[in-house]
């Protein structure tokens, strides 16, 4: 049978290969940026994905270009929140920002999909378990 679209698995390599280049453990603002129009680029090509395989039970042509399509999603939360953290923190490497910052970023990065856009937002930590109360620790590279 004759594909008909683009082909999920070459977009799934254009966006494993920008994530792993820009969006690793060690990332600068360029990288992050450079990944976002990336990602966005591999977005646009998914708008004319086709899936060859036609049958109804146990398509995984089907699976996988629906996975495609919720790698894309988050691989964008993943670099919109890099790029917003300004600090080192856990494996969170960025060249610019060596420290970690606690008073600006002791906070969990969560995302809503508004409009088909996603919006960052934060939620607090909580440290105090039922018996004791838990320290962040530093991690160094």
């Amino acid at each position: 049978m004759e594909r008909d679209g683009v082909n999920h698995a070459e977009v799934r390599s254009d966006l494993q290969q920008t994530m792993t280049a820009n969006v690793n453990v060690f990332r600068n603002e360029d990288g992050l940026k450079q990944a976002l129009r990336d990602i966005h680029a591999c977005r646009e090509r998914y708008r004319d994905v086709g899936v060859s395989d036609p049958s109804r039970t146990f398509n995984t042509d089907l699976i996988h270009t629906i996975e495609t399509r919720n790698l894309i999603d988050l691989a964008e939360v993943l670099t919109l929140g890099a790029l917003a953290r300004t600090e080192f923190r856990g494996a969170h490497w960025r060249q610019n920002f060596q420290e970690r910052d606690d008073e600006h970023w002791l906070k969990h990065t969560m995302v809503a999909w508004n409009d088909g856009s996603p919006e960052l937002y934060y939620t607090d930590v909580i440290l105090e378990g039922e018996d004791k109360v838990y320290e962040p620790k530093i991690r160094s590279y």
